[in-house]
């Protein structure tokens, strides 16, 4: 199955479903929107090229699984506004030094999970 194209008859849901099945850049490539294809192909040969001069196969992984939440994530143009607003409102707060509202430390953070991990058994 490879990955429903960016347009507007399909839902995030279908273009996510297929990007669940088919992880490869031709699929993810596929899914995104336009105006990334530039950057996306720009990158994907830097990625080939890095891979062919180490004999290392990682720039290819990485640009893969980068890209790949990239498209996830811009399969709902809507939610990935939205995210993209909550991360610049956190920097704001972060850059003043401050704590953006509902932040958690990491190692509160940490300690929560493993409290929860303790109650469930885990």
């Amino acid at each position: 199955m490879s990955a429903q194209p960016y347009e507007p008859h399909h839902t995030p849901a279908e273009i996510r479903r297929t990007l669940k099945d088919d992880r490869s850049p031709k699929a993810i490539r596929a899914a995104l929107p336009p105006c990334d294809h530039a950057l996306f192909d720009q990158q994907y040969r830097e990625a080939l090229d890095q891979a062919k001069l180490t004999y290392d196969l990682s720039p290819i992984t990485s640009f893969q699984e980068r890209w790949w939440a990239t498209a996830v994530l811009k399969a709902a143009p809507e939610e990935y506004e939205e995210t993209i607003r909550i991360a610049e409102r956190a920097m704001a707060y972060l850059e003043r030094g401050e704590s953006p509202p509902g932040a958690v430390r990491v190692d509160e953070a940490y300690k929560a999970r493993l409290r929860e991990q303790i109650e469930r058994g885990a």
